[in-house]
């Protein structure tokens, strides 16, 4: 099996939430500590919008306390999109490992959906895949992350995942973890529910 880190985007400003929608509780944490549970086992780097999570984040363990190796990296720039916040954390990644990227506004994310899709190694690019719908997390070779500088600005993830010169693998998952997220007062009420 391939080397992973595991690279969490928590950069959003969470407008249609109304705020910060990640500090949220969920299951006696955060929706964003379900989302790094979930890493438990790999390194990871979390990429964050204020310093106040940053500073919590590092001295943060999984619930399940083992401690694994996290990197907090500040995106001052959120409005530049999820695109901006992938870039800061390649460059924190070595670029001999594989990146999986998941969103810190699917809670329902869990280690096994993680390990499962980070197990396939046979292309550049590996994904679940539900009627259709692409989930996460979505692990991208060190081939991949070569073409992480060049996207642009904005929710552009899909580019790279669908780019034609990469192979794919779009793994079928019916795991609501790689589907669900919160974006709104009623889903964060459905997931309470």
């Amino acid at each position: 099996m391939r080397e992973v880190t595991c690279v969490v985007l928590a950069a959003g400003l969470g407008t249609r939430l109304g705020g910060d929608k990640l500090s949220l509780p969920y299951r006696g944490a955060t929706m964003l500590d379900a989302v790094l549970d979930a890493c438990a086992g790999f390194p990871c780097v979390a990429v964050v919008r204020a310093p106040t999570i940053a500073a919590a984040l590092r001295l943060r363990a999984p619930s399940g306390g083992s401690a694994h190796h996290m990197a907090v990296v500040i995106n001052d720039e959120p409005g530049r999109g999820m695109s901006h916040s992938l870039w800061l954390a390649n460059r924190e990644v070595a670029s001999e490992r594989a990146i999986a990227v998941l969103l810190g506004d699917k809670p329902l994310v869990t280690p096994e959906l993680v390990k499962r899709v980070v197990a396939v190694d046979d292309a550049d690019v590996v994904y679940p895949v539900r009627d259709g719908i692409a989930g996460h997390p979505v692990v991208f070779s060190p081939r991949a992350r070569m073409k992480i500088d060049g996207l642009r600005d904005g929710d552009t993830l899909q580019q790279l995942r669908d780019d034609p010169s990469l192979s794919r693998h779009a793994l079928e998952i019916d795991d609501e973890g790689a589907y669900v997220d919160i974006d709104t007062e009623a889903d964060y009420r459905g997931l309470r529910d």
